[in-house]
């Protein structure tokens, strides 16, 4: 479509690739398609470089994130924020519809000496923005100690209201990454990605990434059990038995890649009512107090959470509700700065 108006020149592809389906953390190298080359921003180089821009006369931004921080697409377009400002060119970004709605803003906000692809700037775990609003943000906001001040323009979308979940779009799923194969994923994502921060299983190398979590010396029983009722409103759960496996182009190596694990399966039959966040760490809290010799938290938590607390307060014994308080506060300043740049 966009060669019918212009001369592509470059094309760029993030983590998963041009095309969205490599694998999670996969190093993706330099190819093309129909002699345009197609540059990756995720190997060696995660910014476009000045010779990757040299014939670019407007970087244009058209992927769908799952408004989510840790998404690492958002990463990308921050980068690439930069770059246009830093080659004196105009970056258009397309907004897109936040598929978990744009209106819940909830979870640890990133301490800017946490910052990491995983955790580009200070946001928090769901940011309830468009992308187009989030680049906006990005672009002018200056609480994170600079503003990027790139020739930014933000084409908006029709038709489109923030409490929308992504169902009501009347838009098809195409999953944006292959561990992203449905809405429901994207739905829980925002708590159960933090089961990659420690040594329990987060459903990779299953057909139901993210909705199902466990390990071998969990009993699933028991560790439903320890979790407040009410925080499973809005979700079915079914205790389980599962073994990842090597899935090609999803995930290849998996946690406990052929051993037996047992733990829990989440069906969400209402969007608007689940609590990823706060199960995902009542959860942890619960696995932490039940095999506190076998669970481990990794530093890899620290980048996804934002700072250190989740990883230190879970080791202390601290119950769900005492750490989603800790996150209080850095919600409300948010909230304020975050207004001045919806669109919707």
């Amino acid at each position: 479509m966009l060669s019918q108006h212009a001369k592509i020149t470059a094309l760029f592809g993030p983590e998963h690739g041009f095309t969205g389906d490599n694998s999670a953390g996969a190093s993706i190298e330099q190819t093309d398609i129909k002699g345009i080359p197609i540059y990756s921003l995720y190997g060696n180089t995660r910014v476009p470089t000045h010779e990757m821009l040299s014939n670019v006369d407007v970087l244009i931004y058209d992927m769908q994130d799952v408004g989510v921080k840790f998404y690492t697409y958002i990463s990308t377009m921050f980068l690439a924020l930069g770059a246009a400002e830093r080659e004196g060119i105009p970056i258009i970004v397309l907004d897109r519809p936040n598929p978990i709605g744009a209106v819940r803003v909830e979870g640890a906000i990133t301490n800017p000496a946490y910052t990491s692809f995983v955790g580009v700037m200070p946001l928090p775990i769901r940011y309830g923005m468009t992308v187009g609003e989030l680049a906006k943000l990005m672009n002018q906001e200056s609480y994170a100690g600079f503003s990027l001040n790139a020739d930014l323009t933000v084409i908006p979308m029709k038709n489109y209201s923030r409490a929308m979940n992504y169902d009501q779009t009347g838009l098809p799923w195409i999953a944006p990454s292959p561990n992203m194969p449905s809405l429901d994923t994207a739905a829980i994502y925002p708590g159960f990605c933090l089961f990659e921060g420690t040594n329990l299983s987060e459903g990779r190398g299953t057909d139901d990434p993210f909705l199902i979590v466990g390990a071998p010396f969990i009993n699933g029983r028991k560790w439903l059990a320890a979790v407040p009722e009410e925080l499973l409103t809005g979700l079915t759960t079914e205790v389980i038995k599962f073994t990842p496996k090597s899935i090609p182009g999803k995930s290849e190596n998996p946690k406990y890649k052929g051993k037996a694990c047992h733990g829990l399966h989440f069906t969400i039959t209402d969007q608007d009512k689940i609590k990823p966040i706060e199960l995902s760490v009542a959860l942890l809290c619960a696995a932490h107090s039940l095999y506190p010799e076998q669970y481990k938290s990794l530093r890899f938590m620290d980048r996804l959470w934002g700072d250190e607390s989740l990883r230190t307060l879970i080791g202390e014994g601290k119950d769900f509700q005492f750490i989603m308080k800790t996150t209080n506060k850095g919600v409300k300043q948010f909230l304020s700065v975050r207004d001045k740049y919806l669109l919707y």
